[in-house]
């Protein structure tokens, strides 16, 4: 009996140990096996051609884009297509007309049966507004013949009251007026000191020596990710003008200042008198997680990019 609990137990650890060994295997492969990426495109006038390509693992996960055919984003795994945007079931269309016009008929017995009902309140409404108006006139009438003739005495009266009333709220509301404008030159005066206050404080902190060895860091890691992310193969023949000659000559000269980096491998044809943007280009090169992980990780492992953070929230 213990034999063959222990051979139990020997088959679930080798299990486990398998399951765990493909665990690994998975991890290492996603982190170390690069990502590659390929595109080439060009554009003649008003034709525009563009190919994308995206593989990974001896290309059994494939992502494919094409413009102007098919245009849609086409993934393949082992080579069977798994997703594609430009593909709609017909199914799905049949239903949704169905649908539609289920909805269409619904609406129509609806609104009909909102047009007899409105019909009928509005009978109703005129008849009940007749009967209202004939009783609104008998009461009118009924008050011009009680109302008591007034005196010319009690007018000039309240004329005055009403005069002394409106003098003494005029000077209310200059009182007012003149508060609240100084008031609000207090809260701009306020709100200036804190502005001033803000910028010299959060200038102190950006100015700070372990700050700016912290931009040194992040900036190196930076750049030694553009550097693994960056094509391998880059060509490119371009035909380009602005329609203007400065501004070509502005490009020309900045194209020149990136010679050393691009090489023979991108070539420029400049034309100085018409507004031209043509040409092809081919690249491409593979992107590592591993590598993104990495420099990811130590940039937010570093100490003094928390400390940084809490400078900026202003927290103890």
């Amino acid at each position: 009996m213990l034999h063959v609990i222990l051979q139990i137990l020997a088959i679930i650890g080798i299990v486990l140990l398998c399951i765990l060994g493909l665990l690994i295997l998975l991890v290492l492969l996603i982190l170390f096996v690069p990502i590659r990426y390929r595109a080439e495109g060009s554009k003649s006038g008003e034709d525009i051609r563009l190919k994308v390509r995206v593989s990974y693992l001896l290309r059994m996960l494939t992502v494919r884009f094409e413009y102007p055919k098919p245009g849609s984003v086409i993934a393949r795994l082992f080579g069977i297509k798994v997703f594609d945007t430009a593909k709609k079931p017909k199914e799905d269309g049949d239903r949704k007309k169905k649908k539609k016009k289920k909805s269409y008929d619904s609406q129509d017995e609806s609104v009909q049966e909102t047009e007899t009902a409105a019909a009928k309140t509005e009978e109703t409404a005129v008849a009940d507004i007749t009967v209202s108006d004939t009783e609104e006139t008998k009461a009118e009438k009924a008050q011009t013949d009680a109302e008591p003739v007034n005196e010319d005495s009690s007018d000039t009266a309240e004329e005055e009251v009403k005069e002394k009333l409106s003098f003494r709220d005029k000077i209310k509301k200059i009182i007012y007026t003149i508060q609240k404008f100084c008031d609000k030159i207090k809260h701009i005066k306020d709100t200036i000191k804190e502005i001033a206050e803000n910028i010299s404080y959060y200038k102190n902190v950006i100015t700070q020596t372990e700050n700016k060895k912290l931009y040194g860091r992040a900036k190196d890691r930076i750049f030694k990710v553009l550097k693994s992310i960056r094509p391998r193969v880059l060509k490119a023949s371009l035909h380009v003008g602005t329609g203007s000659p400065d501004t070509t000559g502005y490009l020309c000269a900045l194209y020149g200042m990136l010679l050393p980096v691009l090489g023979n491998n991108v070539i420029l044809d400049a034309d100085f008198e018409e507004a031209v943007w043509e040409g092809e280009f081919f690249l491409k090169g593979r992107i590592t997680v591993f590598t993104l992980l990495r420099h990811a990780v130590g940039l937010l492992l570093d100490k003094q990019l928390r400390v940084f953070v809490k400078q900026l929230k202003r927290e103890e």
